[in-house]
């Protein structure tokens, strides 16, 4: 046998020694073994020894599995008493699709081995099912951002197929009048579009494997970073899902055709004299049914939100409804059709106002325009509202969620980072309590301690602590300002002017004091009432200013104005609005007091909802909420005893937080905490749920402004080469090339102009009402600060900057188009 060399020293083992080993029921009984070597491990880490050697396997002596069972066990010398079996899963290789079936079989086995009274026992299988939950919450809602693409994907064939079929119905009304059938003429149209999709099938699933690869990169709404791209393959199911596309595509282009072989040549030329009828969705009023559906349904999700948030409820699979992508959808889809119903008699208005002053490619413009009710021009303004607005609302939507991210992370931290040391005092002195770590330690720590905890009995007691030198931070690599913060919580606040109600909090010892139950009391013999669940902050107003980060829409006033306030009265306080509800007005005069200190006396100066690095949502013991009070610094230093503050920095831009921290390294510092902004956004923003709706929003948003430069250039093409023979009667009429292309402008700014404004004044709108419900997917309850929608001028240019290619380019293919064709034959070729 062999056994660890630890083992020797604890065990006093030898080797090359022979041990008796007796049977503890029967000593007449015994086996000989010998300790033949000694064994270390190569890599502590390895997986094999994940149990650590010290606490398993130092008094402990090794054979193989055989020799156990048959030279140890077979003797009836050795008997069993504890078997365990140990498993190392291989974690780094696993995927989502082996989550289910992983979490499945380790139900099975501890339902198994529980009835039969084995122990068993996976320490990460709660982090897999949470993984599991997760994984699928994230499907979900990648599968609904998709819900608007697909919807506008639909639509956008539909019209395609339309415009083809308006071209070519001249063509299908002369095959019919030729004796071909309407299953015959399908069949062409079918064969056309069954090629079309063999070669998407083939096609399409590599390109989606290639932009899935690029996302994988996605750091925020069409922002890409240097990140190593996602492993991604192909599966069997993306194939499927391409044939069910392809059939889409197929049955949509096909929708059209089927009207128009049932007219023969005849037929074509009467309809074409006859007034065309309202569309169906104008009689039945679709636009208003849309619009007002999706603004009601929104109305009673708000209401039922409302409870569920009060709640603190987070459960995407039950907060986030598959409708609000639907409704978004509806709302600018009803919103579009009201335009389109409208505008032709705004047109019309317009020329009959200004008739006598139109120039004649002005007049024609508007004329063309305002007859076309049920022309194509409205299919254009359509298409147009449709994807310039989804364009608006996933920009608007991305950069909400991700302004959220980095606003809680910059809120919760307050600077770009925060660092506490350990200071020296006569009780640290006497005991050291805690080890201090390095930067890089500390940085990876997670949690923000403040100052020591004192025991019970030390709370009266006063603590010498001494000052580390506060010069050594402004020296450190990428600094740019730095401040002190000194923050306590569990301070008392108390006036006779207060009256906090009574809160009981939650304690199994029945036999404890009033006091202990009691967060909020009242000193009856001061007719003082007091707050113990407020957290204290102190700060040097002119160098908070400098290091904060703090988002001024949180406060009715700019935050400098409140520093000022306490910059010029230093015996002030701002207190959370929380302290309104006890009464307390501007201008009274509390009392504070924590620890063995004195209590002093302050005056309110304002009450704010939010503040930088101070949560409104912290828990207090009793449950409730915790209140918060800001004062001066240098006043409270005054007043109290010197305790450990933080260290506030601000780094300059492009500073290197890994420079930062080589150099707190360098410099001696030995910090307790250490926080990075940055950092903590990095790991915000690599969240599986972000990174992947940034991913879903930038492909959707890729593909609407694909689709919408296409479509744009389809409609104009086909418009231009259909109204050949009304370019040549205006030349005939007298007007000239020149005019006949601003004639062309016009009804672009007109048409395409009108709606691509109006398109983004709709998606701000939806923005506005539909954004906003993505907060279920987070702590909404909680949210400091809170979910906004707020765009981002840098989104706006991106999609004019679409927009500015979409046009510049529909201008030159048609400028060139114009300039192929023959306008002087046209009258010719039109009676031909």
């Amino acid at each position: 046998m062999r056994c660890h060399r630890k083992s020797l020293k604890s065990t006093e083992l030898a080797i090359n020694t022979v041990y008796e080993i007796a049977d503890v029921f029967d000593d007449n009984k015994s086996i000989k073994i010998e300790i033949v070597g000694v064994f270390d491990v190569k890599d502590e880490n390895d997986a094999y020894w994940a149990e650590g050697l010290d606490s398993q396997y130092t008094a402990v002596v090794f054979t193989d599995y055989d020799t156990m069972l048959g030279d140890c066990v077979d003797t009836g010398v050795v008997n069993i008493t504890k078997a365990v079996h140990n498993y190392a899963v291989d974690y780094a290789s696993m995927n989502m699709t082996d989550l289910a079936s992983t979490n499945e079989m380790i139900a099975k086995q501890k339902t198994y081995f529980g009835e039969n009274s084995i122990g068993f026992s996976m320490p990460a299988s709660d982090i897999l099912k949470d993984y599991e939950s997760r994984s699928s919450q994230l499907q979900l809602v990648l599968w609904l951002l998709q819900i608007p693409v697909i919807l506008m994907i639909i639509f956008y064939l539909f019209m395609v197929s339309q415009l083809n079929v308006e071209q070519e119905r001249n063509e299908i009304a002369v095959f019919k009048s030729r004796g071909a059938s309407r299953l015959q003429i399908m069949g062409i149209y079918a064969l056309e579009s069954l090629v079309l999709g063999v070669l998407t099938v083939i096609i399409g699933p590599f390109a989606g494997l290639g932009l899935c690869k690029v996302l994988g990169a996605s750091n925020g709404f069409l922002e890409f970073v240097n990140r190593r791209s996602l492993p991604v393959h192909m599966t069997i199911e993306a194939v499927v899902y391409a044939a069910i596309a392809v059939a889409v595509f197929f049955v949509t282009t096909m929708i059209p055709i089927f009207p128009a072989t049932k007219t023969t040549i005849v037929e074509h030329k009467q309809s074409k004299a006859k007034k065309k009828k309202h569309a169906l969705w104008e009689k039945v009023c679709l636009d208003f049914i849309l619009v007002g559906g999706s603004v009601g349904w929104l109305y009673y999700y708000n209401k039922t939100q409302e409870k569920l948030v009060a709640e603190g409820v987070t459960d995407t699979t039950a907060t986030v409804n598959p409708i609000m992508f639907v409704a978004s959808t509806a709302f600018i889809l009803g919103l579009g059709l009201f335009l389109i119903r409208i505008y032709p008699y705004i047109i019309r208005l317009l020329a009959r106002i200004g008739r006598r002053v139109w120039s004649p490619a002005q007049y024609v413009s508007l004329t063309n325009i305002g007859r076309s009710s049920t022309g194509r021009e409205r299919f254009l303004m359509l298409f147009l509202v449709l994807t310039v607005s989804l364009g608006v609302f996933f920009a608007n939507t991305a950069r909400a969620l991700n302004r959220n991210a980095e606003e809680s992370v910059a809120y919760g931290v307050g600077c770009d980072a925060v660092l506490t040391e350990q200071w020296y005092s006569s009780k640290i002195e006497s005991a050291q309590q805690s080890t201090p770590q390095s930067a890089s330690q500390a940085a990876q720590s997670g949690t923000k301690q403040t100052s020591e905890e004192s025991d019970e009995e030390d709370t009266e007691t006063t603590i010498q602590y001494v000052e580390p030198v506060f010069e050594r931070f402004e020296k450190l690599a990428g600094v740019e300002d730095v401040t002190k913060v000194f923050r306590k919580d569990g301070v008392t606040i108390s006036s006779n002017k207060m009256n906090v109600p009574r809160q009981q909090t939650k304690s199994d010892d029945e036999e404890k004091t009033r006091d202990d139950f009691l967060d909020q009391s009242v000193d009856t013999s001061s007719g003082k009432s007091s707050t113990s669940n407020v957290q204290l902050m102190t700060i040097v107003p002119s160098d908070f200013s400098k290091v904060c980060k703090f988002e001024d829409r949180l406060l009715p006033v700019q935050l400098n104005n409140y520093l000022n306030a306490l910059a010029e009265y230093t015996p002030g306080v701002i207190l959370s609005s929380s302290f309104k509800s006890y009464g307390l007005e501007l201008g009274d005069t509390v009392e504070c007091k924590w620890g063995g200190n004195e209590p002093f006396e302050v005056t309110v100066l304002a009450f704010v909802d939010y503040w930088p690095g101070l949560s409104p949502y912290k828990e207090a013991k009793n449950g409730g909420y915790m209140d918060f009070a800001v004062m001066n610094y240098d006043y409270v230093n005054v007043q109290t005893s010197m305790e450990p503050y933080e260290v506030w920095f601000k780094l300059k831009d492009g500073a290197s937080v890994q420079e930062f921290y080589d150099s707190i390294d360098k410099a001696g510092i030995k910090p307790l905490t250490l926080e990075s902004a940055s950092q903590q956004t990095i790991e915000k923003k690599n969240d599986p749920m972000l990174q992947g709706m940034n991913g879903a929003l930038t492909l959707g948003f890729i593909i609407i402004m694909v689709m919408c430069i296409i479509g744009f250039l389809i409609y104009w093409i086909l418009s231009i080469k259909s109204r050949t023979l009304q370019f040549g009667i205006l030349r005939a009429m007298g007007m000239k090339f020149r005019e006949i292309i601003m004639m062309i402008v016009y009804e672009q700014l007109l048409v395409s102009g009108v709606a691509i404004f109006a398109a983004i004044f709709i998606g701000g709108i939806t923005s506005d009402l539909f954004v906003p419900l993505f907060q279920s997917i987070f702590d909404a309850s909680q949210s400091v600060p809170p979910f906004a929608v707020i765009p981002e001028r840098s989104d706006y240019l991106k999609l004019y900057a679409v927009i500015g290619v979409m046009l510049l380019t529909a201008f030159v293919v048609l400028g060139r188009l114009i300039k192929k064709i023959k306008i002087s034959q046209a009258l010719k070729l039109g009676e031909d």
